[in-house]
C-alpha cells in the first residue's frame, strides 16, 4: 500500500481519507489480535478493539475486549463528556478535568464523590458508602442504611477540630 488504506465491505474507490491513514468501513468494525502461541509458557490470550454493538438498537461505544472471556474490560460510551477520564504525562488521573492536581482528581458541578459498593458476590453482606463534598459539607454517607451521615465537616471548620494523635489520644476542638 502506498498512501492511505480503506478496508471493509463499505470501503470504496475514491474514499476521502482526510488525515486518516487507515479506515475500517463496515457495519461491524473490529480489530482482533489473535495470539497463535502454542507453547505452554507463552501468553496466548486474544484481544479485540470493538466499535459499537452488532445488533439493531444496540449501544454506541468503543471497547477493549478479552476475546477468551468475551468481556469488555474497558468501555467508553458514545457521547461521554470531554475529559471523562484523563491521564496526564505524570500519571495523575482526572475525572471530568484535563488538569488533575493530585494523583486522583474528581471535578463536577454538583457534589463530586466516590461510591464504594460491596455486593454479595464473595458471600459478604452488601454495603454501599459514598464519600463526597459540596458547598455545604464534606461527608461520608451510609447509603445501605437509609443515607445516614455518620461523618460530616462544614466548610471553614478550623484546623485541629478533630485530631487523633500518634498515641491514640483524640482531641476535639
Amino acid at each position: 500500500v502506498d498512501g492511505s488504506l480503506a478496508v471493509g465491505f463499505d470501503a470504496y474507490n475514491g474514499y476521502s481519507f482526510g488525515y486518516n491513514t487507515i479506515v475500517l468501513s463496515e457495519n461491524n468494525v473490529r480489530i482482533k489480535f489473535e495470539d497463535t502461541s502454542t507453547t505452554g509458557a507463552f501468553p496466548s490470550n486474544d484481544w479485540s478493539l470493538v466499535a459499537n454493538d452488532t445488533n439493531d438498537g444496540g449501544e454506541d461505544y468503543f471497547s477493549i475486549r478479552d476475546e477468551d472471556t468475551q468481556l469488555d474490560l474497558f468501555k467508553v460510551m458514545a457521547g461521554a463528556p470531554a475529559n471523562s477520564l484523563y491521564i496526564n504525562e505524570s500519571g495523575k488521573i482526572g475525572f471530568s478535568t484535563y488538569t488533575p492536581v493530585l494523583e486522583l482528581h474528581i471535578k463536577d458541578g454538583d457534589t463530586p464523590g466516590i461510591r464504594f459498593e460491596q455486593d454479595n458476590s464473595n458471600g459478604w453482606n452488601p454495603q454501599t458508602w459514598d464519600i463526597a463534598g459540596n458547598e455545604s459539607s464534606f461527608f461520608i454517607r451510609d447509603i445501605t442504611n437509609g443515607s445516614l451521615y455518620p461523618f460530616k465537616i462544614k466548610p471553614g471548620a478550623p484546623s485541629g477540630s478533630f485530631y487523633i494523635a500518634s498515641d491514640g489520644n483524640i482531641g476535639i476542638g
